[in-house]
């Protein structure tokens, strides 16, 4: 028995067969002008998520970018100041040797006596620096200078160093250190011996005690230096960390960024070869298609 297509049939088949090559066609063109193959979540549901989470990561590793960077800068800022710190701690030193010496006249010794008071001030910046609208050498504390900038008083509210997270999944990185560190110790801190000094140069009326008062004052200022060189070891290993956490959300968010690009990237070469062949298979079937009753060809438009 001899089976009849009907007509309709096969213009079904014919208009299916040229509207799947068209989508294709499309969709094809679509990727090369994009460079992406998943251009909505509906070109690959898997593949559409899996690129949300991976970009959703690269978000929070940029975030951790940013606070390295920015801890970063601070260290740096800390370091230098610690460096005209230290200068200033030298200077002092040479205008105490000074006066120290029996050859130095009264007037003399006033004289260094004003430059030390006005090198204490310099210190008393240097405590009280500004980084960003934060105290460089604040710490946690904030609401308040580290060392009264009238007074040179140290603040009442104890502190510590920042800890910030440069990494996801890691423990927080001190960032920097306080002034009371480098600063005082349980004995005295240098505003009060440097104020000693001054008066001790000036004479307070006993030659005997303004020289031991000197010559504490040199035996302090070499624990400053300590003290000093000690921030600076804590400060260029926080540096260190830094570097290396930089380094590593580099290499993280490289790797996140291949991940998304093996998955929604296309193959450029692959997609053109796809797109050639995919118009030669709807130019093929067009061409069958006007090779069929008028009323067929009308269907396909």
């Amino acid at each position: 028995m001899n089976i009849r297509v009907s007509d309709n049939s096969t213009a079904a088949r014919f208009t299916s067969r040229v509207n799947t090559q068209r989508n294709r066609l499309e969709t094809l063109q679509e990727q090369l002008a994009s460079g992406k193959r998943i251009n909505r979540p509906s070109d690959d549901p898997n593949g559409a998520e899996a690129v949300i989470k991976l970009k959703t990561s690269q978000n929070e590793i940029e975030q951790f970018e940013r606070t390295a960077q920015t801890a970063q800068q601070k260290l740096t800022a800390a370091d230098d100041t610690l460096n005209g710190y230290e200068n200033l701690l030298q200077r002092v030193r040479t205008l105490v040797t000074q006066g120290l010496s029996d050859t130095a006249t009264q007037t003399a010794k006033n004289a260094l006596a004003t430059e030390i008071n006005s090198l204490r001030s310099s210190i008393l910046n240097v405590a009280n620096s500004n980084y960003n609208g934060e105290y460089l050498f604040g710490g946690t504390r904030q609401n308040a200078p580290p060392f009264d900038q009238t007074t040179a008083a140290p603040a009442a509210t104890p502190t510590s160093a920042q800890h910030i997270q440069l990494e996801p999944g890691t423990s927080a990185t001190a960032v920097g250190v306080t002034a009371e560190t480098f600063l005082s110790d349980s004995t005295s801190d240098i505003f009060t011996d440097l104020t000693d000094a001054v008066a001790a140069l000036r004479g307070a009326g006993n030659p005997v005690a303004d020289r031991a008062t000197l010559e504490t004052t040199m035996s302090r200022l070499a624990i400053y230096t300590d003290l000093a060189n000690v921030a600076h070891t804590q400060i260029g290993a926080n540096m260190n960390a830094a570097d290396i956490a930089e380094e590593n959300l580099t290499t993280t968010f490289q790797s996140l960024v291949e991940r998304v690009s093996a998955i929604e990237d296309i193959d450029f070469a692959e997609t053109a070869l796809n797109l050639t062949e995919t118009q030669r298979n709807l130019e093929a079937i067009l061409q069958v298609a006007a090779k069929r009753p008028r009323s067929l060809f009308d269907l396909l438009g």
